[in-house]
């Protein structure tokens, strides 16, 4: 019974001891020196044994999921190391010294996908594969064995039923063809040959070279020193959608008849031709026989590098298929030619790579071709004008009636053509020497053009029907001017705009306005890098309330003046690299708004600030900000003495001016405050003392008067004959009563608020030149009327008037409207009733009579 008991618990520990081995346990314990990661699912471990010197293969546990060992020394792989390890699905052994293989070797991998062997020494001569070599790799899927083979060699390969990828060395001297062992191979669809990547060589294809992998999708025979290609030799590749045949530049453009001629009844998505012409070759032309027979295939990506094409012949481009998305002819040196117009027959085309025209790279893979067959076009197509004669023009434009195919005339359009689908163009290094012009573009989806390392001095505009545009790259173009009209309204959805490397330093500072990127409200990035900028204007970016990052490093800026506040999703400014001292508080202000609402970071590297008692109240706002001030370890100042030092920790560097400065700092702040104090106290004394006569020129001013008054009256002529201040409840009678009597009746012009006021100009304007122009001014007194700011404002004005204007001629007359005792007045209105006669409004029908008598006669 006590066994019994003594057992369990030794179970127990056992398993205690086991899971907290399990826990604790290094995924990496094997082998120290490998780095390992975990893999889901099961908590499997990728671990990474790569560059570290191992001269033979690890033994791995059972939980490693993939295991990479490229760049070592490891010269061999035993037999049954991998016997354990069952779910590793992923070998890297690439960059070793492994010159055998067992057919034990890889005994126990019977799920591996993935297996890596380029780069080795596996060769013939060393028996490195046998018959069954790979007989337990029932699974793998990918296989490289690139950069092994030195002779004509295939290793058997043919057990490998499951296998997708594969890439290998091909090596023959004479008639070329893929051995029939590949025909088990039907799941192959990737078969990469390329000598770029590993040793190619195929001198000759023919209708018997690739009989074996008429599955293939994916071929790439690029750089395998093709001499010759038969016509029908791609023919059994019917579902081929990559082909890349570039870098063999025996076959020229001549072979690329024949490699257009099988694909035309193909899946060929993406056709890659790059340098089928050595870079010693002359000149060449493109045309249509060397692509007609793509026509009515689904081409989507077709490159075309570096094949010296100067010009392509008239209609070629139309025999593109409409299926074409993408074409890249970089590194040819085109000229323009009639051939330009026909670009527009591309209805699908997506992005149009055209950059690097004059820019050869040498010839990486020279070859000694068999025949030369170097292209010597016709003198007449080569020097193919640039340009277009009108009497050319309505040949360009005809009706082909073997393809059915429209091409619209060429008169009929006005607009630059261009695909209705092409999103991106990419024309920069491509010596383009020209000023921007007007120009109106058809109808498209362009969202990138990149213009960069050209030659556009000036950009004059407007460019209409950019209304897609999203990414403009005129970077590196001395470009020094900018119209203000250049980006038209079509610019609403740009994003990111690049003018890095120009001189736009000449034109910026005097855009006050901010004309030039007025129509650029939803810009998300600017670089102005590089420019040579002096200062910017305050409004220089207004519109621009969307941007996020600001770069105008590299210039000349010695103080920010340009105003950010407006900027709710600014996050980045680069300052970097130009010359300023001191940033200014109005703009600290701004960027510490930016920062309190989200990330917001300033570069100032590079800028020889200064550390004085002028900037440090700059220092101080430097230690407390919210803004992150990016590469502060790299910033220096100068202080007060010359001396240079690091403003990486600007708390110790206000310490340190607060020493110096505050001899006299306190000095400094009661005199200057004593003298601000004397001056307000003087200056608000006057303004109260003549408050209303500055109230009164100030908006007599603003209504533009500028005559001098004549000392007979008569000769001045006065728009109204009175001026009526009254309340607006007292409206009743002045409406109904007061202009019956007085303009119906007696032919007095009255101007009334209600009626004569200008719209749009504010009350107080209107007020002091309704009282300017009106011979008399006569206040409706009531209890109503004092209570209202307008209406004494109308009194006092008409007070300033009579005084400083009229010479104190008496153009001020009081009609009491209704009975108010001397205690309800205001002391500057007693004044008036004091100095002056004044009329009451009668109750009885005999005194309404006298009363109406005796205001006509004033006011006349």
């Amino acid at each position: 019974m006590r066994s019994k008991h003594i057992l369990h618990v030794i179970i127990f520990l056992n398993s205690l001891i086991t899971i907290c081995g399990n826990i604790y346990h290094h995924p990496c314990s094997f082998f120290p020196r490998c780095r390992c990661s975990s893999e889901h699912p099961n908590n499997a471990v990728r671990a990474d044994c790569s560059h570290i010197q191992l001269k033979r293969i690890p033994t791995v546990p059972s939980y490693v999921i993939r295991l990479i060992l490229k760049y070592n020394l490891i010269d061999e792989i035993p037999n049954g190391i991998f016997s354990n390890n069952t779910i590793l699905t992923e070998i890297d052994l690439s960059h070793n010294r492994i010159h055998r293989i067992t057919e034990m070797s890889f005994n126990g991998l019977a799920n591996l996908l993935k297996l890596s062997l380029q780069n080795n020494n596996l060769t013939k001569g060393n028996n490195s594969f046998g018959a069954k070599t790979f007989s337990q790799l029932k699974n793998l899927k990918y296989l490289n064995l690139k950069n092994n083979f030195v002779e004509n060699y295939q290793p058997d390969i043919s057990k490998l039923v499951s296998l997708k990828n594969l890439h290998i060395d091909f090596l023959s001297n004479g008639i070329s063809f893929i051995d029939k062992q590949y025909s088990k191979l039907q799941n192959l669809t990737m078969l990469d040959l390329s000598g770029s990547s590993g040793k190619c060589s195929l001198p000759i294809l023919n209708n018997e070279s690739f009989q074996f992998i008429s599955q293939v999708k994916h071929l790439d025979i690029s750089t395998c020193k093709i001499q010759q290609i038969h016509k029908g030799a791609l023919t059994t590749l019917k579902n081929i959608t990559y082909l890349d045949v570039s870098n063999n530049t025996c076959i020229k453009f001549k072979g690329l008849e024949n490699i257009s001629s099988d694909l035309q009844f193909s899946n060929i998505k993406i056709l890659k031709i790059n340098y089928l012409h050595k870079i010693s070759d002359l000149t060449t032309v493109l045309r249509t026989s060397h692509i007609k027979n793509l026509y009515n295939t689904t081409l989507q990506y077709a490159f075309a590098d570096g094949n010296r094409v100067q010009s392509i012949e008239k209609n070629t481009l139309t025999y593109f298929p409409k299926s074409l998305k993408f074409l890249s002819v970089r590194r040819n040196p085109l000229k323009f030619g009639n051939y330009t117009v026909y670009v527009f027959s591309l209805t699908n085309l997506e992005t149009v790579d055209v950059s690097d025209l004059y820019h050869h790279k040498s010839d990486l893979y020279p070859e000694k071709c068999m025949v030369d067959s170097i292209c010597t076009c016709k003198e007449d197509s080569l020097n193919e004008p640039s340009y277009m004669d009108p009497s050319e023009i309505s040949s360009l434009y005809t009706k082909d009636e073997n393809r059915k195919r429209d091409i619209p005339d060429l008169l009929s359009l006005a607009e630059i053509q261009i695909p209705k689908n092409l999103k991106h163009i990419n024309y920069s290094s491509a010596s383009l020497i020209m000023d921007i012009p007007k120009l109106i573009l058809s109808r498209s989806k362009l969202e990138t053009v990149d213009f960069s390392n050209n030659i556009l001095h000036s950009l004059i505009g407007p460019i209409y029907n950019v209304d897609s545009l999203k990414i403009l790259n005129v970077s590196s173009n001395f470009c020094s001017n900018i119209s203000k009209f250049f980006f038209s309204s079509d610019f609403k959805n740009l994003e990111h705009l690049n003018f890095h490397n120009n001189l736009l330093g000449i034109i910026l500072p005097d855009d006050i306005d901010g004309e030039i990127f007025h129509n650029l409200e939803s810009l998300i990035e600017i670089v102005l890098s590089n420019n040579r900028i002096p200062n910017l204007p305050e409004n220089i970016f207004k519109s621009q309330r969307n941007l996020q990052k600001l770069d105008l490093s590299d210039n000349i800026l010695t103080d920010i003046t340009f105003r950010v506040s407006h900027m709710m999703h600014l996050q980045e400014l680069d300052l970097s690299g130009n010359r300023i001292t001191i940033i200014s508080d109005p703009i600290t202000y701004q960027w510490e708004s930016l920062a309190r609402k989200h990330n917001f970071s300033v570069d100032l590297t590079d800028n020889m600030m200064e550390c004085n008692c002028i900037s440090i109240k700059f220092i101080e706002w430097m230690k407390t900000t919210n803004v992150r001030l990016k590469n502060i370890k790299k910033y220096k100042c100068m202080l007060w003495n010359r001396t240079i030092i690091a403003l990486h920790n600007p708390k110790e560097t206000y310490i340190l001016l607060k020493k110096h400065c505050t001899s006299y700092e306190h000095l400094e702040i009661v005199l200057v405050s004593g003298i601000l104090l004397f001056i307000i106290l003087i200056m608000g004394s006057l303004i109260f003392r003549y408050r209303w006569k500055l109230r009164y020129l100030y908006y007599i001013v603003k209504v533009k008067y500028s005559s001098l008054y004549s000392e007979n009256e008569e000769e001045y002529s006065y728009m109204y004959g009175a001026f009526v201040s009254y309340a607006d409840e007292d409206r009743t009678f002045v409406h109904n009563t007061l202009l019956q009597k007085l303009e119906v009746e007696n032919g007095i012009q009255l101007c009334l608020h209600k009626r004569n006021f200008l719209p749009g100009n504010d009350i107080a304007t209107n007020i002091t030149s309704a009282i300017h122009n009106s011979r008399r001014t006569l206040v409706i007194m009531s209890h109503n009327f004092l209570k209202s700011y307008w209406c004494m404002f109308e009194y006092n004005m008409a007070r300033m008037e009579s005084i400083y204007e009229r010479r104190n001629e008496n153009v001020l007359f009081l009609m009491f409207y209704e009975q108010m005792p001397s205690s309800d007045l205001p002391l500057n209105v007693l004044e008036m009733i004091q100095s002056k006669s004044y009329i009451e409004y009668p109750n009885d029908e005999y005194g309404d009579t006298v009363f109406w008598d005796q205001l006509v006669n004033t006011l006349k």
